[in-house]
Formats: structure tokens, C-alpha cells, sequence
């Protein structure tokens, strides 16, 4: 089977097998999007002086955590092509407009939000850019751009939000023949990745939660730069009477737990966010209860700076909202794992629950309510996970992984 991208150039998609042999190249296989020349406005770093930059991200099809600090990470470097395997314009940041965009194939595939079913193709979609022979490659990954090929020369960076969680889900959660079946299926996958990630020069982890489970999986040591937050867009406000969720409605996400415990307390809660669960946590939920769906930065910021406390139950690699909350002076209520570890300080900026029963969620949120803490020496606690700290410590931490080379 072939087909035709606009320029042209012809792709045989019967070589995308799940694995493609160092030997073997597509051809024709990068496209080029120019949207408009870099913007000039953006003043050199250290790294940009110096070096030949390449970026590398998974996909371009998402308004995620992720895509923000890709977009972040662009503005840093203007003129550095991006390499990701599909771009859709219309499902992502429009700062991605504004820069060059280096897609790979499985950009021609009719596929959007069901972009993950084709993970067999995902491997030689990076192969087919070739070697990247930048001086500095960045490659911001969670679960394939870190595979990008890169010369002997050229210095890769990984910028890593978790280690592929499709691959390295706890197998001990199946059992029998569901369990064995997954086990094979996976083990090719997890050679390849843990090979491919071990390539790299550098890894970073985006918090210590990340670092920790890098180290399990590769066996790789990775500083820690926080991602960054665009804690300048909030005000610090003193706290509402209304608790919020703003999340994807996902199981996972238990936002369920939230929504039980503040509907049984009676205790007025505003949901931001769409997803698979809203019907059942409608279901769940008491007269007090309002879900907003999707919204826009515009409303989101103004819901979190009018808030009584910002309430988070599931467990996240890092956690943008709980920093954009103390950014406009506002209490986290959170489950005690993962980023909000590290986000937030039990005590002073929120308060942790180590149970889903509602009764220790309620229990959290009254204590919650007796913080002192002023909105602005929260928004104050905010600031060290700014964009402005996250360049210097990107590059910072690059130059001195380049240094010890």
C-alpha cells in the first residue's frame, strides 16, 4: 500500500513494522510545516549561542501538560525544527503555529484521537527522520521521541514526564492466561525502550516522583527540573466558598472521590474538565455539585482565583493545578502520592488525605480552611516552578551534562 503526501513524495507504509533494523531507512519520510519565520523577539540563552538545536516530541495532537512545556521549550529555542510523529493543528497549543513543525509518515493516516492504537507504527516513525546530527537534541518523551537516532556528535537530552506507563504497568495485576499473553506481547516493546533510552546522554525528570521510577525501569540517574508553570497569568485572591476539581474525567483521575465526599458534606463544588466519567459522577453527585466541562484558560483562571480550595485525588507525575492554585493564592486539598509531594507543603500550602473514604477527604478540607497562610505568600511558593525558573534550569542542567561529557 502507498500513498501520497501533498508534495508528493510517496511512502510505503508496508515497512512499518513495530521494529526497523538500524540499516534500514524510509524514504521521503519527513514533511515539512512552515507556518511563519521564528520570532525575533525572543532573546538568546546560553544554549542557542553555542549550540545547533534539534527538539523531538511524541505527538502534536493534544492540549496537555506535556504540549505546554513543549511549547515552552520552542519559545527557547525559535529557530530549532520540531520533530514529532503527527501534528494536528486544531487539537493542540496555537503556539505550535508559530514555529517549524517536522512531522513524520503517520502524519498522512486519518487518525486523531485514536492515535495511540497505532503504537507498532511508532518506533519507525522516528527512525525515519534519519540521524539528527544537531549539536543538541532535546527530546521531550513519554514513551517514543526519546528513540529518535541522533550522530555520535550530537549530545540528546531527554526531558522525560514518566517512562511509557503502557509498558511497564505492574503485570502481577493480571493473572493467567490474560497475564501471560500481556507479559510476551510487552517484552519486545520493553527491550526496545529500555535500549533506546539508555542511548541517551541525559535524561531529566520532571519531578522526583519521575526520577525515582526512571531509575527503577532504566537503571538511568536523572536530576530533576520542575516543568513550567505560568504562574504569572493568576492573581492572588482571598479564598471563595466553593471547592474545585479542574481535570480530565478520567477513571484513573478519581475524581469521583472528590465529588462523593463534598456531595455528603454539602459543600459546594465546581468541576472543570470533560471525559469518559462525567455521566457516573453526575450520577453521584449532590445538588451542590456543578460541572462546568471543558473550558478555556480565560474561565479556568478565574474559577481558581475565586475558589475556596483546589482538590486533587489522584495520583500525578507532577500536577500543573496545584501550583496554578497557590499561584492565585489558594489551598490544595490532595491525595498524599505522587507530584503534590513536592508541589505542595502539608500544613502550610494544602493539606494531604491517605484514604478515598469520604469521611477523611471532609476531614482534610475543614483542616484545609483552617490554613493561615496569606494569598500572597502562597503565590510567593508558586514562583519556583515559574517558566522563567524552568529555562535557567534546563539549561543549566544541559550545559553541565555537556561539560562532563
Amino acid at each position: 500500500m502507498r500513498r501520497s503526501d501533498n508534495t508528493g513524495a510517496k511512502v510505503d507504509l508496508h515497512n512499518y513494522g513495530p521494529f526497523v533494523t538500524d540499516g534500514v531507512a524510509l524514504e521521503g519520510a519527513g514533511r515539512t510545516d512552515r507556518v511563519r519565520a521564528a520570532d525575533p523577539s525572543f532573546a538568546p540563552n546560553r544554549l542557542t549561542t553555542s549550540s545547533d538545536v534539534a527538539l523531538v516530541h511524541d505527538y502534536l495532537n493534544q492540549r496537555g501538560g506535556a504540549e505546554r512545556v513543549v511549547a515552552e521549550i520552542a519559545s527557547m529555542f525559535p529557530n530549532a525544527p520540531l520533530y514529532t510523529s503527527i501534528y494536528r493543528p486544531q487539537s493542540t497549543w496555537d503556539a505550535f503555529l508559530h514555529h517549524e513543525v517536522r512531522t513524520s509518515p503517520l502524519q498522512l493516516l486519518p487518525v486523531d484521537r485514536h492515535f495511540r492504537r497505532l503504537f507498532p507504527l511508532y518506533p519507525p516513525a522516528f527512525r525515519s527522520f534519519g540521524q539528527l546530527d544537531a549539536e543538541v537534541v532535546i527530546s521531550s518523551s513519554s514513551g517514543w521521541a526519546h528513540a529518535v537516532r541522533t550522530t555520535p556528535s550530537s549530545f540528546h537530552a531527554v526531558y522525560c514526564y514518566s517512562p511509557a506507563r503502557w509498558l511497564y504497568t505492574d503485570q502481577r495485576a493480571q493473572s493467567g492466561r490474560a497475564g501471560d499473553l500481556a507479559a510476551r506481547t510487552l517484552a519486545p516493546y520493553r527491550q526496545w525502550d529500555q535500549a533506546k533510552a539508555r542511548k541517551a546522554d541525559l535524561y531529566i525528570a520532571i519531578s522526583d516522583w519521575v526520577r525515582r521510577r526512571i531509575a527503577r525501569v532504566y537503571g538511568i540517574a536523572a536530576p530533576v527540573v520542575y516543568p513550567p508553570v505560568d504562574v504569572s497569568r493568576f492573581t492572588p485572591r482571598p479564598r471563595g466558598e466553593r471547592l474545585l476539581v479542574v481535570s480530565r474525567l478520567l477513571d484513573y483521575k478519581r475524581v469521583d472521590v472528590i465529588v462523593r465526599a463534598a456531595s455528603e458534606a454539602g459543600i459546594g463544588l465546581d468541576v472543570i474538565g470533560s471525559g469518559p466519567e462525567l455521566g457516573r459522577l453526575k450520577a453521584l453527585a449532590g445538588p451542590h455539585v456543578v460541572f462546568h466541562g471543558s473550558a478555556d484558560d480565560v474561565a479556568v483562571t478565574e474559577l481558581i482565583e475565586d475558589c475556596r480550595a483546589l482538590c486533587i485525588a489522584g495520583c500525578e507525575d507532577f500536577g500543573i493545578t496545584p501550583v496554578e492554585a497557590q499561584a492565585a493564592g489558594k489551598p490544595v486539598v490532595a491525595f498524599a502520592a505522587g507530584g503534590a509531594l513536592e508541589t505542595v507543603t502539608d500544613g502550610v500550602s494544602g493539606t494531604f488525605f491517605d484514604s478515598y473514604r469520604p469521611e477523611v477527604v471532609v476531614d482534610a478540607i475543614r483542616r484545609c480552611d483552617d490554613l493561615e497562610a496569606d494569598p500572597q505568600q502562597l503565590a510567593a511558593l508558586a514562583e519556583r516552578f515559574s517558566a522563567a525558573t524552568f529555562r535557567r534550569q534546563l539549561v543549566s542542567t544541559i550545559d553541565a551534562a555537556r561539560r562532563g561529557r
